[in-house]
């Protein structure tokens, strides 16, 4: 895959099946996906290789951000794989999320790779760490 590509790793004080629901759960995923600040609804979630989801993103200002995706991977507790694109958008890129298990706390690594530019990376890792701040207040 061609482009830029952002790397995050973090650690969690909960079970990597725990971590590996809180992505994979409908209710789970949609209580806390979108950066800080955003309220995210998920209308649609196949959680199956080759199944859809859509997550539309309401921002604080009234924005909509619709993204789609298909899962591409799912490894039940250790590791999935979904596309990632801007409903209506042109540009798939690619999420990995790999978990290792620390003995009841969780090393994620997430890679998001097929980014158009730097600044596009550089504006996604931002949103990343945004959620990933909320996945770790929601898995309190």
């Amino acid at each position: 895959m061609t482009g830029a590509t952002l790397e995050i790793k973090r650690i969690f004080n909960a079970p990597v099946e725990r971590v590996f629901d809180a992505w994979m759960v409908h209710e789970q995923w949609e209580a806390w996906i979108g950066p800080e600040g955003t309220k995210s609804d998920i209308p649609e979630m196949e959680p199956r290789v080759g199944g859809r989801y859509k997550i539309m993103m309401n921002l604080s200002n009234g924005q909509k951000l619709p993204v789609i995706g298909t899962f591409r991977t799912i490894e039940r507790p250790t590791r999935l794989a979904f596309s990632w694109k801007m409903d209506g958008g042109e540009h798939d890129s690619l999420v990995t999320i790999s978990l290792r298990d620390l003995g009841g706390r969780t090393e994620l690594t997430l890679r998001h790779e097929g980014l158009l530019t730097p600044d596009n990376r550089d504006a996604h890792g931002s949103g990343w760490n945004s959620a990933l701040n909320k996945l770790e207040a929601y898995l309190q």
